[in-house]
């Protein structure tokens, strides 16, 4: 009854704050926990913007990226309680968001020894239903950067990013940005690692990066925030020079992690059907490879072939096939496109959604017409979309096309 009646809140409360007839009530830059708004629209938004100012400009983009400190745990109740009336919400939902928060209490367990219950001062109660969309309430009042710095929010995940031609004028930029984000996040108590945050500056230089040490460092509350050449954010890693080189490494030792320890199912000698098997590539190592595809789709094919090369494994282990067997053929047999054809596939859908989306920050990132391949040119997420079929994509369309046509 608890959980259903959460649900009830939840649902008068979002009537609320996202009404049919009107803009809604939360910032666009939040892409936390809102429907229609995933991790990789907002990666993409990053992506997008560095991307964008490489050429013909060669502008250099800083970015921030900071880390929250137990974020759901440290949400200040008064503070909640008191922007709920500012946001508009009815007397009763208030009051029964603040009867949802009060005289909660916790214990722990040591060698079968339970605590005493102790007071929850502060916080949502995690895995709740109300728990997401009163966090991103608590922070609906963010400072938004008007200097042209660019904000980014997903739950906790935040990062602020900037672009110059200058280097010494984004940090400027982007230092009073963050100024002024720390003073939000003293006066509303939450707690920021300024040392596990980073600081990444996105430039197209060949040679390899070095960070240097002289280049002055951005603080957040006095404290200054590493300078690193790559970093994680929302599941995709993102280099100095947006090669996406790390990310696709690490995502193909986790596929071969992932299909090694199905090898029992998936491998030569397994019994279980070439559909069974199919499924379960489909449903547990795809999935891993491609994740925020169509952030990534346009990097170099020495790179995305990497991701192909474990499919082709996973095609030669399910069917127990021969050496000489063509991978084509066996991307025929078990009716499984390439990873161009796939991801091609996952970025048309992506920038469908994204062009008629009642968001405009995820409309302004899409739009924009991709540069002509050049030795000069940067390669940007919408060149996927006209990209030649590679060999492999090739010849699997030629067989596609003779199996059809002899049917």
């Amino acid at each position: 009854m608890g959980k259903l009646f959460e649900r009830v809140i939840q649902s008068r409360m979002r009537r609320h704050l996202f009404p049919t007839d009107g803009d809604p009530l939360i910032i666009p830059h939040q892409f936390g926990f809102r429907a229609k708004h995933s991790c990789p629209q907002q990666v993409h938004r990053i992506v997008e913007y560095v991307l964008s100012g490489l050429y013909p400009r060669r502008e250099k983009t800083i970015a921030v990226f900071f880390d929250i400190a137990k974020a759901f745990d440290r949400v200040w109740h008064e503070g909640l309680i008191f922007k709920l009336y500012k946001i508009g919400l009815s007397d009763r939902l208030v009051r029964l968001v603040a009867s949802y928060l009060q005289h909660r209490t916790f214990r722990f367990r040591y060698e079968g020894t339970l605590s005493p219950p102790r007071p929850i001062k502060a916080g949502v109660p995690q895995g709740s239903v109300l728990a997401p969309l009163l966090y991103i309430l608590y922070t609906n009042d963010v400072p938004i950067p008007s200097n042209g710095v660019q904000l980014s929010l997903f739950a906790d995940d935040t990062a602020l990013y900037f672009k110059s031609r200058l280097s010494s004028h984004a940090r400027n930029k982007l230092q009073k940005s963050v100024d002024d984000l720390g003073d939000w996040f003293q006066k509303w108590r939450i707690d920021v690692n300024p040392e596990k945050s980073s600081a990444v500056q996105f430039d197209f230089k060949r040679r390899r990066h070095k960070i240097n040490k002289n280049i002055p460092q951005i603080r957040m509350l006095r404290t200054p925030v590493p300078w690193h050449t790559s970093t994680k954010y929302l599941g995709v890693t993102l280099d100095y020079r947006l090669t996406f080189e790390p990310h696709v490494k690490r995502v193909t030792q986790l596929a071969r992690f992932y299909l090694g320890r199905l090898n029992s199912m998936l491998g030569r000698h397994s019994k279980m059907s070439l559909r069974n098997k199919r499924t379960l590539y489909k449903v547990c190592i795809r999935p891993v490879m491609t994740y925020a595809a169509p952030v990534f789709a346009q990097a170099d094919n020495k790179i995305i072939n990497e991701l192909q090369v474990v499919q082709n494994l996973f095609c030669r282990r399910a069917t127990n096939a021969p050496w000489y067997v063509r991978n084509a053929d066996l991307h025929r047999d078990l009716e499984i496109p390439t990873i161009q054809q796939y991801t091609k596939t996952l970025s048309e859908n992506f920038f469908k959604v994204s062009e008629s989306h009642n968001n405009s920050l995820i409309r302004e990132a899409v739009t924009y017409t991709a540069p002509l391949p050049s030795c000069h040119s940067i390669r940007r997420p919408r060149n996927t979309l006209s990209d030649q079929p590679n060999k492999l994509s090739s010849d699997l369309n030629c067989l596609l096309a003779a199996q059809a046509n002899s049917n």
